[in-house]
């Protein structure tokens, strides 16, 4: 039985060794910063009509650094600041008459998966697709413009608040050069709040849900291979 743990053992060992070596050999990191844009859902942007996306899209820029483990696997962490825009006019309640400004700043720690091979000794792989999920802080400021009178059955929240944020995300990465890298992704936001509009719903029958932001972002990174 000894010999049996002993054995056991050494194989564990050398396969520690083997996994700490391959790790080692193959971890890159990755420095960059990206512009995009953001959208966001709540009482106010409570439809998903193309023309409200469109008209009420504004932006966002990021930096962030990354360490991946090996050409599958990479850990994070970013700081965004963006803004927010919603009107009435442009969803459910269109006669009334709110609509707001909202700054965001979000801190996000995330894990990225590639499911293409992509990193330090695959320089002839040009591409991958990649998951992407997080959480981390936001802080918010809304700023609500009101076009007549307030209904009985909605409290007006225009202070800074701020709130847990959980993201999923996916994307695309192309290498332009031997340390440069592109990407484009998809983001989907859940923060715990629902006053990034600047307004509550009260009514007895309301559901009170946590508001959501979204975008699309583009980003240049540099690699440390």
């Amino acid at each position: 039985m000894r010999n049996y743990s002993s054995v056991l053992f050494l194989v564990a060992l050398l396969f520690g060794l083997n996994l700490d070596a391959q790790t080692k050999r193959t971890k890159y990191y990755e420095f960059g910063a990206g512009i995009g844009t953001l959208n966001m859902s709540n009482e106010i942007a409570n439809s998903s009509r193309v023309n409200a996306v469109f008209a009420e899209i504004d932006a966002q820029i990021s930096i962030f650094a990354k360490y991946h483990v090996n050409d599958w696997f990479g850990l994070g962490g970013e700081i965004s600041f963006g803004n927010l825009n919603a009107s009435d006019a442009n969803h459910d309640n269109f006669n009334r008459g709110f609509s707001v400004n909202t700054s965001l700043v979000t801190g996000n720690l995330f894990s990225e998966i590639h499911l293409i091979r992509f990193g330090k000794y695959h320089l002839d792989q040009k591409h991958t697709i990649f998951l992407k999920g997080g959480l981390g802080v936001a802080g918010w400021n809304p700023e609500l413009q009101i076009a007549g009178l307030v209904p009985e059955n909605i409290d007006i929240e225009t202070d800074a608040y701020i709130g847990m944020n959980t993201f999923v995300g996916l994307g695309v990465k192309y290498r332009v050069s031997y340390h440069g890298i592109i990407t484009a992704e998809l983001r989907y936001s859940t923060v715990r709040g629902d006053t990034m509009d600047g307004i509550l719903e009260t009514a007895p029958n309301s559901i009170s849900d946590n508001d959501k932001f979204w975008g699309v972002m583009f980003s240049y990174s540099y690699a440390i291979l």
